[in-house]
């Protein structure tokens, strides 16, 4: 018969428990502690009257606060009650005692100081500081108003092992003396206080230590400790979760700026391959047979398909000099003498650059030497000028967008006879010949760009050359052989019998003409033997990796470090193939491989030499962190000498004149200068000062030569370990480990599809948090469609996401993408962004990752097979780091849409940002009185200067100003992988943890969003205050606010009380007891049905933490403990909470040892194989087990939707329903709580915990050594204690169940079973607890071992069990039928004086015999034999499992 979800009664019952509701007990809270106050000094002063006089006044007077304090039953009736009612009474008296405190300990430290008698010295100044004095005076404070129902943290020492030692536990036994009981309340006040003092200290030692863990803020660190244990702390504790590290905040933020300049340009050739194979796609198979026929005659072994791309790629990149190019001779002329004048120009400003930096280095030159030099520089500008009018504006256009424009090239109907050919074809069949010309067109424009804008860097002049020469014709030479390096290993490039014949053929042809050229014999039958060993063994190099396309160099890598900015400058390399070797190495043929691949290494070197340029502009200077010799030579020479070099120099030259009479003073200033150059070097090449910057390639930068500061070096270059690959245990680590957590992870993100519904759904979140909770017109305005009158945000936002999935992002999407990246808005997701970096280190090459999965993929390189999977990837990467964008890009324009009309009212304008961000004082002053703290905001929050100075005139520069202050509070504001700090990155390569770098994220995000509100609240500008006001209350309605009003309105909607809320928390999986739970209903049975709200909640990782504090605190109150102890361990829980994203096992980790070291035993208690299979099957489940975690995890759940459908039960026999299954598409999946279920197997883990309980002290007693009565009491303490606690947990699961509506008798046919005593399960059904007796084996086996031990001995000591025995049996007759629910034993509480001692008796040597003196054995004393026996006996007689125990 299905059971009612509540009886009439019960129901009645339940409403009246409600009827407090939480705001009301949390006012009520507040105010009884408040009451509580006056309370705590009024009791005060009678126990201390109580104390002198022998009355009981103390306890009439809180007596009468109690009666008299109306709000005191609401406070109790809810958690929230208690916790307002504590900090209130215990936080005003301890912020005032350290107020006081600190005020009273700074004039006793201003009056120390000042005493002619006593020096303070270091260690008295520490002791008696302003913060020592306030938690003293805090501690009073506290002790002021102690209450016994608050108790202390050493609470949870109670009837455990250590209540020894926990001397701030509060006596709560009351006393029968009135003197007593007040000393007993005294002594109280006295540990409440101490133990408030030292918790203050905590605090404080916590608080400096989060603000180390929350990052480094803008410090920087000069140099590294010589301590290596301080120097880690530096790395990865101090500034380790800092992104910016140790170096400056301006330097990482170029560094990323720099990065999303290269993301930026991949956009640009993604689409435009797009493009290409947009307009190639509907030709067919019909069109390539075709093309294929026109070379009939020729000897080609290649498809029409691949001779067509291959002819296309001849018209981009023509091989020949003479043939036709698509750049218009005239256009390549012009642009070649506009990038000579902009060249010029740029020398030019750097020059002037050099000469305000010797101007502020304090050199020993003159004014007039300074002036000359300007006025030289200035007048050759001026002559430029004259020359090229628009130089300036020309120098800008061209260092962003490039030198050619579409109409550089050449017109419709003026193409080449080749490229007229092959559009012919095309157009023909019905292909858009257009479109194709178009997209051939615009991708050689892009790599023309590309290389004018690298023809004005810092390249020797035959480099430069050679890239003018290029311009039209230049592309990069794409091998299969050095694309195709396989993963793991595995399917690596290899030359084909095909291409090796093709490669003969070739090598026949260069010998025979080598030979001609020579005059040599040719011998054909020798030429083709030598052709057939060269190609085979050149094949094998290549399959071994012995030889590379390029000549590439030293990649500048140490053994120890890994330079994640490097110069890689293969597209300037002379390729060292002859043409049988390229045709080995598979050179690919595919113009829209190798325009991507082209413009990929344009695009990195560019902007990674116009970011050491960067850098070298930041850090240089008197105050850089860059130095030469020289400077710090100089450095040297002025601080001890008093001199400059160059005046060293001046003068040296004045002295070789002088001769003889100059020779002293020569000697001595060659002395000088030798000890400061000894000195600089001393300094610079201490690797924890400075380290070099060595350029191994032909690319000069700023940098070369030139020694960084070691923490910045570590920085800007982004070193890390390279352990993975520099050893073989660091390569099956990579392989074993880190290969399968990065298949596990992907398994259960990209490759999940509905945890890609709830990642769209859960990141909406951050918007809100961000002040969209509480949307004003501007932000409703741009949210609302453009139907309703709107902006309509949403839907660019998605034509932002969406269509670059789908490839169709038209040129204005396009740009705006480009911009995001530049800003560091999108591309930036946590998840994808943590495995894309797992697979780098893998692939011990990040690029590589790119490379391999994220570009087009050419026929030559992959299988057709190999090739779908990639783009199958490759599209679900994409829709995963779209989902996250989406939302991004809407907080991107609401914060710029905010910040727009905030900049316009404070009177910023694109006349005088640029003045205003550079600090220009005037532009500063004319902002008004609040002028320099609106320039201090903006430039906080626009750091990325060098994209801001990128706009072409000062409207674009504005317009930058504001994408970047967007772009700023966005990347800091919501979850950003760049963002991770250096121990974030290091924790990814460790075995634990899944996706560590999201909680890491949602702290530091969550931390800034505060700050940020704090920010604008306190920067004293209107306009700003009221924006931090919304964003503070936004952010705590989405953090606190909405998981705490869905589950009142759930709780509401369907009855349930928290009493049944807080016993639900005891039968939901581990994972979700510390979740944010919404109950939905009941089943047919009366059981509870919830939503893990905390599944698609994206702050969860905030609130977890508090949560299981606050559940701790619940079943405390529940069970009349004091409210620290539930504090106390709560805050143990919430630490567990908190490490358990970094310290738990991966979710590959945790199946491998569940497999292996656990025996067949899940975390969970799970069986994954039993004991009794077989060898060979134990091995199959465990790998079943390990490869379900490298399934998708949508898969469980796409199963229990059909089950659900068709009506099936799983293997356990559970039977889903599917209005229960349909909403966990998104996250809401209700789940049953099955309470009676679940206490079949707490019943189990009980019965096995008891025994081990048992064995605590049976164990260590029955080893077989001697022991002593001692060992005994203390053993039987702490292995009852033990079971204590045990059975005080199952009790609490039993209650929890009764709470939950299971029936009595299911919970008793339950819990009965085989292997546990009846006694226990009898006290455990009435709530009591007894301790146990020793059974009648261990008192045998103490006797026997006893006897054994005296007759190896040969003494004659008494069985220490039996003196043992008064106080066992007085700590049974002390502690019987304790209570389950609040009670506490009472082993380790102080014993009276009377208290028989414990000492050992000393052993009685027996006297040798005659016989013994033979050797023989000896013959003990039959009476001390019979003594011994008798008491043995007469012990088990007495001390039966059971039985009381007396003595007379």
């Amino acid at each position: 018969m299905p059971i009612t979800p509540l009886s009439l009664e019960e129901s009645k019952k339940k409403k009246e428990d409600e009827e407090v509701g939480f705001f009301e007990s949390a006012l009520a809270g507040v105010a009884t502690g408040l009451w509580n106050i006056p309370k705590g000094f009024v009791s005060l002063g009678a126990e201390l009257f109580d104390l002198v006089g022998d009355t009981n006044t103390a306890k009439g007077v809180e007596q009468w606060f109690d009666d008299v304090n109306p709000f005191d039953d609401e406070a109790e009736a809810r958690t929230i009650g208690k916790i307002t009612q504590a900090l209130t009474q215990i936080g005003i008296p301890a912020v005032k005692g350290f107020q006081i405190g600190s005020k009273l300990a700074a004039k006793a430290l201003q009056a120390k100081k000042g005493s002619k008698y006593m020096s303070m010295g270091k260690i008295g100044s520490k002791i008696m500081s302003p913060t020592a004095g306030g938690v003293v005076g805090g501690g009073i404070g506290e002790a002021l108003v102690a209450d016994e129902d608050i108790g202390t943290f050493a609470d949870m020492a109670r009837g455990t092992s250590l209540e020894p030692y926990a001397i701030t536990m509060m006596d709560k036994e009351e006393k029968e003396s009135g003197r007593q009981d007040a000393y007993r309340k005294l002594k109280n006040r006295l540990k409440f206080g101490t133990e408030g003092a030292l918790f203050n200290l905590g605090i404080i030692g916590a608080g400096k230590g989060i603000k180390a863990l929350r990052g480094s803020g803008d410090k920087v660190l000069d140099e590294y400790s010589s301590n290596s244990i301080k120097q880690n702390f530096e790395k990865f504790g101090e500034f380790g979760m800092s992104a910016k590290g140790a170096g400056p905040r301006s330097t990482f933020e170029t560094k990323e700026y720099y990065d999303g300049m290269k993301k930026a340009a991949n956009v640009a050739a993604t689409n435009s391959v797009k493009e290409i194979d947009t307009s190639l796609k509907n030709l067919g198979d019909e069109f390539y047979d075709q093309y294929l026929n026109t070379r009939k005659g020729i000897n080609e072994t290649r498809t029409g398909q691949e001779i067509f791309r291959a002819d296309l790629q001849e018209i981009v990149s023509p091989t020949s000099k003479n043939s036709q190019r698509l750049l218009n001779p005239e256009s390549k002329a012009r642009v070649a003498k506009e990038l000579d004048a902009v060249k010029q120009f740029k020398e030019l400003e750097e020059e002037l650059v050099d000469l305000g930096r010797e101007l502020d280095g304090g050199k020993a030159i003159s004014d007039e030497q300074i002036s000359k030099k300007l006025l030289e520089v200035n007048s050759k500008k001026e002559i430029l000028k004259s020359k090229v009018p628009n130089i300036e504006d020309l120098s800008k256009s061209i260092s962003e967008k490039g030198a050619f424009t579409v109409k550089d090239y050449v017109e419709i109907g003026k193409e080449s006879d080749a490229f007229k050919k092959i559009l012919d074809k095309v157009k023909s069949v019905g292909g858009d010949s257009t479109k194709l010309r178009d997209a051939i067109v615009n991708a050689r424009l892009s790599i023309d760009n590309m290389s004018s804008r690298l023809y004005l860097q810092n390249l020797d002049g035959e480099t430069a050359k050679g890239i003018a020469d290029n311009f039209g014709r230049y592309t990069t030479t794409v091998y299969q052989g050095f694309e195709q390096k396989g993963l793991l290993g595995f399917n690596k490039y290899k030359p084909t019998e095909e291409i090796i014949e093709r490669s003969k053929e070739k090598y026949v042809k260069y010998r025979i003409e080598e030979l001609q050229s020579t005059g040599r014999p040719i011998d054909s039958d020798t030429i083709l033997k030598e052709a057939d060993e060269e190609v085979r063994k050149f094949a094998s190099k290549i399959a071994s990796d012995e030889v590379t396309p390029y000549d590439l160099g030293n990649a500048n890598v140490s053994a120890e470090e890994l330079k994640n900015v490097k110069i890689d400058n293969s597209i300037l390399k002379r390729k060292v193939l002859n043409p049988w070797q390229e045709e080995l190495f598979g050179v690919i043929k595919d113009p829209s491989y190798t325009f991507f691949a082209t413009v990929g290494k344009q695009a990195n070197l560019n902007y990674t030499l116009d970011y050491l340029n960067s850098i070298a502009r930041q850090g240089s200077g008197p105050n850089g962190f860059i130095k030469s010799v020289d400077e710090v030579e100089d450095a040297i020479l002025k601080s001890k000498y008093g001199f400059s070099r160059e005046m060293a120099t001046a003068r040296r030259a004045e002295l070789i004149q002088k001769g003889s009479a100059g020779e002293k003073e020569l000697i001595e200033l060659n002395e000088q200068l030798a000890r400061a150059n000894t000195e600089a070097m001393s300094t610079l090449s201490n690797p924890n000062k400075y380290k070099k910057y060595v350029n191994t390639t032909n690319v000069p930068t700023p940098l070369d030569g030139k020694y960084i500061k070691a923490p910045t070096y570590d920085q800007i270059l982004d070193v890390t370990s390279d352990w993975l690959n520099k050893s073989s245990v660091g390569t099956f680590y990579k392989y074993a480990v880190l290969t399968p957590k990065a298949g596990s992870q992907i398994a259960k993100t990209i490759l999940s599809p509905l945890t890609h519904v709830r990642n769209l759904l859960s990141a909406g979140a951050f918007v809100a948090a961000n002040g969209a909770a509480f949307p004003n017109y501007g932000d409703i305005k741009l949210l609302l469609p453009q139907s309703l009158g709107g902006s309509g945000v949403a839907k660019q936002s998605y034509d932002l996401t969406g269509k670059r999935i789908f490839g169709t992002l038209s040129k204005d999407d396009e740009t705006l993408t480009q911009t995001l990246l530049k800003v560091g808005v999108i591309d930036s997701a946590v998840q994808p962004g943590e495995t894309k970096r797992l697979l780098g280190d893998i692939l011990a090459d990040p690029a590589a990752v790119e490379r391999g999965i994220y570009n087009k993929v050419p026929k030559d390189v992959a299988s057709k097979t190999k090739r779908g999977l990639l783009k199958t990837y490759a599209k679900l990467q994409d829709a995963y780091v779209a989902e996250d964008d989406f939302w991004k890009i809407i907080n991107w324009n609401l914060e710029k849409n905010r910040y727009s009309g905030i900049a316009k009212n404070l009177g910023l304008n694109s006349d005088n940002i640029l003045k205003i961000l550079d600090g220009d004082q005037e532009a500063i002053k004319a902002l008004g009185d609040n002028g320099q703290a609106i320039a201090n905001y903006f430039i906080k929050r626009a750091p990325r200067m060098d994209y801001i100075k990128s706009g072409i005139n000062n409207q674009e520069i504005y317009e930058n100003f504001l994408n970047e202050v967007a772009g700023n509070l966005t990347r800091n504001q919501v979850p950003n992988y760049a963002y991770i700090g250096r121990t974030g990155r290091a924790l990814r390569q460790t075995p634990f943890g899944n996706f560590i770098a999201f909680p890491l994220e949602i702290m530091r995000t969550g931390n800034n969003i505060l700050q940020q509100s704090i920010d604008d609240i306190t920067s004293g500008i209107p306009e700003l205050v009221g924006l931090g006001y919304k964003r503070l209350f936004s952010f705590g309605a989405t953090v606190g606010g909405v998981p705490y009003g869905l589950t009142e309105m759930f709780k509401a909607k369907n009855d349930v009380t928290d009493k049944e809320m807080q016993a639900l928390r005891k039968f939901v999986p581990e994972w979700s007891e510390n979740s944010t739970l919404l109950p939905t209903g009941r089943d047919e049975d009366g059981n509870l049905k919830y939503i893990d709200f905390s599944y698609m909640n994206a702050y969860d990782s905030l609130i977890r933490p508090f949560n299981a504090v606050l559940t701790q605190i619940g079943e405390g109150n529940l069970n009349k403990e004091s409210l620290m102890k539930s504090l106390g361990e709560g805050m143990i829980e919430s630490s567990s909470e908190l490490l358990k994203p970094y310290a738990t096992e991966s979710i590959f980790t945790e199946a491998l040892i569940d497999s292996t070291f656990r025996r067949g035993y899940g975390r969970a208690g799970r069986r994954i194989w039993s004991e009794e299979d077989e060898t060979m099957v134990k091995i199959g489940k465990g790998m079943l087990h390990i490869g379900k975690s490298l399934t998708p995890g949508s898969i469980s759940q796409m199963k229990r939707l059909g089950q659900a459908a068709t009506g099936t039960t799983d293997k356990y026999g559970n039977l889903y329903n599917l209005s229960d299954e349909l909403p966990g598409l998104w996250g809401g999946r209700e789940i049953t709580a099955d309470p009676a279920k679940a206490l079949t197997y707490m019943t189990t883990r009980f019965g096995s915990d008891l025994k081990k309980d048992n064995n605590l002290f049976i164990g260590p007693l029955l080893k077989g050594g001697r022991v002593d009565a001692e060992d005994i009491i203390n053993k039987y303490k702490y292995s009852e204690s033990r079971k204590f606690n045990t059975m005080k947990e199952m009790y609490a699961n039993i209650e929890a169940a009764r709470d939950l509506g299971v029936p009595e008798y299911k919970i008793r046919k339950t819990i009965t079973r085989r292997g546990i005593p009846k006694d226990v399960l009898n006290n455990l059904f009435q709530g009591v607890f007894t301790p146990d007796r020793p059974n009648k084996f261990f008192v045998t086996k103490m006797s026997q071992i006893n006897r054994d031990l005296n007759q190896k001995e040969g003494v004659n000591l008494p069985n220490p069990y039996f003196k043992a025995l008064p106080e066992v049996n007085e700590l049974i007759n002390g502690n019987r039928r304790i209570s389950l629910n609040n009670g506490n034993l009472s082993f380790y509480r102080e014993r009276d004086n009377q208290q028989q001692s414990l000492t050992p008796i000393e052993p009685l040597k027996l006297p040798p015999s005659n016989a013994s003196a033979a050797g023989k054995t000896p013959v003990l004393n039959p009476v001390n034999i019979n003594n011994q026996a008798t008491t043995e006996i007469r012990g088990q007689r007495l001390f039966n499992d059971r039985d009381e125990i007396t003595f007379s």
